[in-house]
C-alpha cells in the first residue's frame, strides 16, 4: 500500500500527538514538513518553515495537511490547503465562527477533499462500543441521553481560565472548544439531525470579586499563607505536580518555573482575562424525538465523561471506562467492541489519537467519493449545535431552531 505523506502546521501538543503516528507506523505515514514559528524542530521532518503560508506556497509533495494551530488560525490554512488539493486533518474546532466553518466544509466538498476533524472520542473503543450497541438495534431506539463532561478543576483552570481558550474573542466559546467532541458523539450515535437547542451557563467562580483578600495578581507574588491554601495555585499545578506538564514541549523544572513567572499560566485565576463559562448545560431535540442533556462543569475532581442512554428496549450507563448494559428482556447482549478498536495503542485519549489518523489513511487509500463526501459533511453538524447553544446561552436560554 502507498505510504502517505503529511505536513504539520503547528508543532504544539496536538500536532505532536498526530505526528507520533508516523514514528509508530513509518510504512503508512511520513511527516515531510513542519511549520511553526518557534518549535517546528520538535517533530522530525525533512523540511521546516517558520510560517505556514511559506510552507503551503511551496506546494510540498504531500497528501495530507494537519492544521493544529490555535483556533483563530484554522480558517486560512484550511482553505489554502484544500484549494491546493490536500486532504485535511483539522484540529477542532473547524473555526471560531459559523460562517467560516461552513466555508471550509463547502470548499472541501467543492474540491472533493476529505476533512477529518480532531474529534478523537469516536475513534476510541469505549465510545465506538456505544455506537455499535445503538446501531445493532438490540436495545431498541434512543429515547434520551444524559451526558456530563466533568472537565476537572485543574484542566479548566489551565485551558479555560489561564490558557489559550480562556477568551472567546481570541479563541472560541468553551462549548465549541471543549464540547464539540461531545456533540459529535451525539450526532454520530443518534444518526439524525438536531433541530432545537437551548442552553444556560455562566462564570460562577473565576471573577475578580471572588479573589481572596490580600491575594496577588500572580501566584509567585501571593502571600504564602494564601497561596498554600489555594487549589488553583500555579505553583501547585505546574511545579509541584505533573498532571499538566505533558502539554508543553519543554516541561523541565526550569521551564515550568519560567512559565509561572512570565506567562499567563502564572496569573491568579480570579484576575485572568477569561470570559467563557466555567459551567454550561445544553438541551437538544433531534429528529424522531430523541432528547439529549449535556452538562459541562469545571468543578470536578476527575476529568471524565459519564453517560446514561435510555433506549426503548434497554439502557446503557457508562463511567468513562466501563459500560453497564441492560436489556429489559433479560437476554444476553451480543454486541461488543468493534474489531478495529480491540487492539490498544499507546496514544492518548484511549488510543483515539492514533485511531483517528489510521481512519484518515484508510479513507484516503480507499478513495471512495461518497465516503469522502459524507465524512466531510458530517464534520459540520456538531459545530452547528455548538453555535446554537452559545446563541441560546447569550439570549438567556432562548430555544434556537437549527436549519
Amino acid at each position: 500500500m502507498k505510504k502517505l505523506k503529511a505536513i504539520v502546521l503547528g508543532a504544539g501538543y496536538r500536532g505532536r500527538a498526530y505526528a507520533e503516528y508516523a514514528k509508530e507506523h513509518p510504512d503508512q505515514l511520513e511527516i515531510v514538513g513542519v511549520a511553526d514559528p518557534e518549535q517546528a524542530g520538535v517533530i522530525p521532518a525533512k523540511k521546516y518553515w517558520k510560517d505556514w503560508r511559506e510552507c503551503l506556497e511551496e506546494r510540498p509533495e504531500a497528501d495530507i495537511v494537519m492544521v493544529t494551530m490555535p483556533d483563530a488560525l484554522h480558517y486560512d490554512p484550511a482553505i489554502m490547503a484544500l484549494e491546493s488539493g490536500y486532504h485535511l486533518l483539522l484540529e477542532k474546532p473547524i473555526s471560531p465562527t459559523e460562517e467560516q466553518c461552513r466555508e471550509v466544509i463547502d470548499c472541501a466538498l467543492k474540491n472533493k477533499r476529505l476533512v477529518i476533524i480532531g474529534h478523537i472520542l469516536r475513534y476510541t473503543a469505549y465510545f465506538a462500543h456505544i455506537k455499535a450497541l445503538i446501531d445493532s438495534g438490540e436495545l431498541g431506539e434512543v429515547v434520551s441521553i444524559a451526558h456530563q463532561e466533568s472537565a476537572g478543576f485543574w484542566k479548566v483552570a489551565h485551558s479555560y481560565v489561564r490558557g489559550n481558550w480562556a477568551n472567546s474573542i481570541k479563541s472560541s466559546p468553551i462549548i465549541l472548544a471543549k464540547c464539540s467532541h461531545d456533540f459529535d458523539l451525539f450526532v454520530w450515535w443518534i444518526g439524525r439531525k438536531c433541530r432545537k437547542v437551548t442552553s444556560f451557563g455562566s462564570i460562577k467562580l473565576f471573577r475578580p470579586e471572588m479573589m481572596p483578600k490580600g491575594a496577588a495578581k500572580r501566584c509567585v507574588n501571593c502571600p504564602s499563607e494564601i497561596e498554600r491554601r489555594c487549589v488553583w495555585s500555579a505553583l501547585n499545578m505546574y511545579v509541584d505536580h505533573d498532571e499538566l506538564k505533558y502539554l508543553f514541549a519543554d516541561h523541565s523544572d526550569a521551564a515550568m518555573q519560567k512559565l509561572i513567572e512570565e506567562t499567563d499560566y502564572g496569573q491568579c485565576v480570579y484576575r485572568a482575562n477569561n470570559d467563557v463559562p466555567d459551567h454550561q448545560t445544553v438541551t437538544m431535540e433531534f429528529d424522531g424525538g430523541a432528547t439529549v442533556s449535556h452538562v459541562m462543569t469545571g468543578f470536578t475532581a476527575k476529568n471524565v465523561r459519564t453517560t446514561r442512554i435510555a433506549l426503548t428496549r434497554g439502557e446503557i450507563v457508562g463511567d468513562g471506562e466501563n459500560l453497564d448494559i441492560c436489556r429489559f428482556d433479560g437476554k444476553h447482549v451480543e454486541t461488543g467492541v468493534p474489531e478495529m478498536y480491540r487492539i490498544p495503542n499507546r496514544s492518548r485519549h484511549g488510543g483515539g489519537d492514533f485511531n483517528l489518523v489510521s481512519e484518515m489513511i484508510r479513507i484516503i487509500r480507499r478513495d471512495d467519493a461518497e465516503e469522502i463526501r459524507s465524512t466531510t459533511a458530517q464534520a459540520l453538524e456538531s459545530h452547528l449545535i455548538c453555535f446554537a447553544a452559545e446563541k441560546s446561552r447569550l439570549a438567556g436560554g432562548r430555544v434556537i431552531e437549527l436549519d
